[in-house]
């Protein structure tokens, strides 16, 4: 049984507790945020801790738990449970509310979790994903209301897909766990950058991506999506994965394009260079 953080005490899974009044488990007011370890090492941590400072902003819940607090917990609990290839989550809720409506203090709560990445299969013959209608509240924030994304999971599974991606009637967002992108037949990388959540997978990739072809940053039109020739969703457990059907048609051609499998080359390049560079600075400090 794995040992987690609750409010800075290291107890075991079983002894973790909140009260019922907690926000997060009453309204679902609550930010969170996961990254996964590589061989021990949190992978693009800093950048997860940013985001989760964002979202903590947005919610009013920053005034708790300063970032170094958090890195040293993070650390702690790697050690205290040997973690090496599983994923962490940190989870920030609204604290304990009398009226079971009014914040009170932040209950902070990180516990590893086991994480099941994309499979070679996936990253060759690409994935399915249906969509969906949908238009998440504060879409910068990586909330605990992930209620829409739950309700489609039977839909989904019986659809054989992997992901829903949202829209609104006009424009396609994002997926309700997965950032998102195209390629257009012009060889452009299209991807939102408002109204939507910050992947930190598809950072990563717009960082390595400038070298391999142009990229826009805007919306991505519902016509435009079903005519471009090539997809993606991005995320913590499933780097780049192509899409290669859609609801009940074909995405492009139905297989897997040749610059998403450039993206696919070059961000794993990028996860391999950061661990090393991490794996190098470790290697200094312990001289």
């Amino acid at each position: 049984m794995w040992k987690v953080i609750v409010n800075g005490e290291l107890v075991s899974e079983a002894d973790a507790t909140v009260h019922i009044s907690d926000l997060g488990l009453r309204r679902g007011y609550g930010a969170f945020d996961v990254f996964r370890l590589v061989d021990g090492i949190p992978l693009f941590f800093e950048d997860h801790l940013i985001r989760f400072a964002r979202s903590r902003e947005l919610l009013g819940l920053d005034g708790r738990w300063p970032e170094e607090e958090i890195r040293g917990f993070v650390a702690r609990l790697i050690d205290a449970n040997g973690l090496r290839d599983e994923g962490i989550q940190i989870v920030l809720t609204g604290g304990y509310s009398a009226d079971m409506f009014t914040p009170g203090e932040p209950n902070l709560i990180i516990a590893p979790i086991a994480v099941t990445m994309a499979t070679d299969e996936q990253y060759a013959t690409g994935v399915k994903v249906i969509t969906h209608n949908n238009s998440r509240e504060l879409p910068d924030a990586k909330t605990t209301d992930y209620l829409m994304a739950v309700k489609l999971i039977p839909q989904m599974t019986a659809a054989g897909a992997i992901e829903v991606l949202y829209h609104d009637g006009e424009r396609m967002s994002e997926g309700a766990r997965s950032g998102f992108g195209i390629i257009t037949a012009g060889g452009v990388l299209v991807t939102a950058d408002q109204g939507v959540l910050e992947s930190i997978t598809l950072k990563r990739v717009l960082r390595v991506a400038g070298d391999l072809m142009p990229i826009e940053l805007r919306d991505i039109t519902i016509d435009e999506f079903a005519q471009a020739p090539e997809a993606f969703l991005t995320g913590t457990t499933r780097g780049i994965l192509p899409i290669t059907q859609v609801d009940d048609r074909p995405a492009g051609d139905g297989h897997v394009g040749p610059l998403t499998k450039r993206l696919i080359q070059a961000f794993r390049h990028e996860v391999d260079m950061y661990l090393g560079n991490i794996r190098v600075y470790l290697g200094n400090i312990r001289v």
